[in-house]
């Protein structure tokens, strides 16, 4: 062990020294990480993920995070006076959650050690390559460090993979099923889309899922951002193609194929590579610099009339910036209710350009007509709120776009509070 390792441990021992606080139990989480480099991308990922699992589960009065050669750590302190049950509460947590395996998650009460499992005659943790007593596998090197980092590493890169799941369905499902969306389909009406319904967009949601989370590996697996929107097109091109043949070639979410895509690529590059929530927006930005040379085609889709025509750049011009429709949508998400939801909606629609929208709407005039009187439309009255529905659904018009952003925004939020917050 280098010198650099054990005078990192004595300053973490020191800072925790220094913070403590009598009244108050104090939580230090580590990274379980065998080896010389202890600052592995998963150590910091788990340390940012255990830390906000805590933070969501008790009155967390301080968190502070550190930097050292032992690698990454958190300080935690909450209010308590039960340091027992907290201490059977946090190995239950190192016991059962899937990546605990890898996490230490220390308690100091009253002095400055700290309360171990012996302390409460439990169990010695278990090694996660045979299941024995994992001090005797580290005492006599059973497993070589190689083999436990490539086991960690390939653990967290599953969990991952499962969680992206689950985030990418919850956006598309929580989408779908808002209720009174301005001529949106939903689980309860086909809106303005007569060859579209719940049941059809659901086949669509499962075709390009599978696609979609492996966009979050290959983004996650990615050693070069200028090279992932390249590596990950056919990708793109098999989801649309599945997309079609589910729906009977029905367009459901072309478009949501590539803005939510480049998001997951984004975020899984930003996951591995250790970046800050605010990170997943540049990456998108410097992957997206040569999305516009499309428009010098000639115009077939909508999207490319629209900026012949009008200078609209829509879904592309959105990913060219960053998302800044979307960065501004997230500040006022701040609940699941419907009633927000929709909200968000109609902000996307507003400061957005949905070519969608564009399209059904015929004329740049009656686009920015459709979109003034959705300005004043007070979404808290359920008589407005039908009303501009039911408008909607009779002039035939679409916010298809805008959909796809608020799509993209729930996923956003979704990993925000998960892994960034």
């Amino acid at each position: 062990m280098t010198s650099n390792i054990l005078e990192a441990r004595e300053q973490r021992v020191l800072k925790i020294s220094q913070l403590h606080q009598s009244n108050y139990i104090t939580i230090c989480v580590k990274a379980n990480i065998p080896g010389m480099n202890k600052n592995l991308s998963e150590a910091h990922f788990l340390v940012r993920l255990f830390s906000l699992l805590i933070k969501k589960h008790y009155p967390c009065e301080l968190i502070k995070h550190f930097e050292s050669a032992d690698g990454p750590y958190s300080i935690i302190q909450i209010k308590s006076s039960d340091s027992l049950k907290m201490k059977q509460e946090l190995v239950l947590i190192e016991d059962t959650h899937p990546l605990g395996r890898f996490i230490d998650l220390d308690l100091y009460a009253h002095n400055d050690f700290s309360i171990s499992r012996n302390s409460l005659n439990m169990p010695h943790r278990k090694c996660y390559i045979c299941g024995k007593d994992a001090h005797v596998c580290s005492r006599t090197q059973a497993h070589s460090t190689t083999t436990l980092i490539e086991f960690i590493k390939n653990k967290v890169k599953v969990y991952l993979t499962y969680q992206m799941e689950r985030h990418i369905y919850d956006a598309l499902i929580k989408e779908l099923e808002l209720e009174d969306k301005f001529g949106l389909v939903t689980k309860s009406s086909r809106g303005s889309h007569p060859d579209m319904d719940y049941k059809l967009m659901k086949d669509a949601m499962f075709a390009i899922l599978p696609y979609l989370v492996d966009l979050f590996i290959i983004g996650y697996e990615a050693t070069n951002l200028n090279t992932l929107l390249e590596q990950s097109r056919p990708i793109g091109i098999i989801a649309e193609a599945e997309m079609l043949k589910a729906t009977h070639g029905v367009n459901a979410y072309k478009g949501l194929i590539f803005i939510l895509g480049l998001t997951i690529l984004s975020s899984g590059y930003a996951l591995r590579h250790n970046q800050q929530f605010e990170s997943i927006f540049e990456n998108i930005k410097e992957m997206s610099q040569t999305v516009l040379e499309e428009f010098k085609q000639t115009p077939k889709t909508a999207g490319l009339k629209a900026y012949q025509n009008h200078q609209i750049t829509g879904i592309r011009g959105e990913a060219y910036q960053g998302l800044p429709s979307v960065i501004s949508a997230l500040k006022i998400y701040h609940d699941e209710q419907e009633q927000t939801l929709r909200k968000v909606l109609k902000h996307l629609i507003l400061v957005s350009d949905d070519t969608v929208l564009l399209k059904r709407a015929k004329s740049i005039e009656r686009y920015h007509q459709i979109k003034e009187k959705l300005q004043h439309v007070d979404l808290d009255d359920p008589i407005e709120l039908k009303a501009f529905n039911a408008y909607a659904i009779k002039e035939n018009l679409s916010f298809g776009g805008s959909a796809d952003l608020l799509i993209v925004t729930i996923f956003l939020k979704s990993i925000q509070n998960e892994y960034f917050k």
